[in-house]
């Protein structure tokens, strides 16, 4: 439980390690502006194959800090979100990203505040990635209209 106070370090660190491949800050309090700090840190390193900031508390706040990440980052192969009380505002934001992403094989969006509008981001995502191997959704509020649209998805990929 590092909360923001460490994010300034953790960023200077990470502005120097160009060749990073995984990163785990899963369950550490960092909040939206610690994960701020920690993703323009990120943009440079475009070697960045893992992504665990889950349970962090992070809200939309930091959804474009994540979606810049992602789009310089076209290697990355899991990126774990859990947990975040991430709304559809902020989904719809980081999936239009993942579309520069066609390596992703693992995405976990689950226990957020996801809703019904955001599904249709998320279908598109998963009709352009053809290597995604796992998604998990579960504990969002997509209903039964968006989760029909998340399985239309599905039925068109050959993933």
């Amino acid at each position: 439980n590092i909360g923001d106070d460490a994010a300034d370090e953790i960023a200077v660190v990470l502005s120097r390690n160009t060749k990073l491949q995984k990163l785990y800050l899963g369950g550490n309090n960092l909040q939206s502006e610690g994960v701020i700090k920690v993703c323009n840190a990120l943009v440079n390193t475009s070697s960045l194959t893992e992504l665990n900031i889950s349970y962090n508390d992070i809200g939309d706040d930091a959804a474009d800090e994540i979606a810049v990440v992602l789009f310089c980052n076209t290697k990355l192969q899991k990126l774990y979100l859990g947990g975040n009380n991430l709304q559809s505002e902020g989904v719809i934001k980081i999936s239009k990203s993942l579309g520069n992403t066609s390596s992703l094989t693992e995405l976990n969006i689950s226990y957020n505040n996801i809703g019904v509008d955001a599904a249709d981001e998320i279908a598109v995502v998963l009709s352009r990635n053809t290597k995604l191997q796992k998604l998990y959704l579960g504990g969002n509020n997509l209903q039964s209209e968006g989760v029909i649209k998340v399985c239309n998805a599905l039925v068109n990929t050959s993933s």
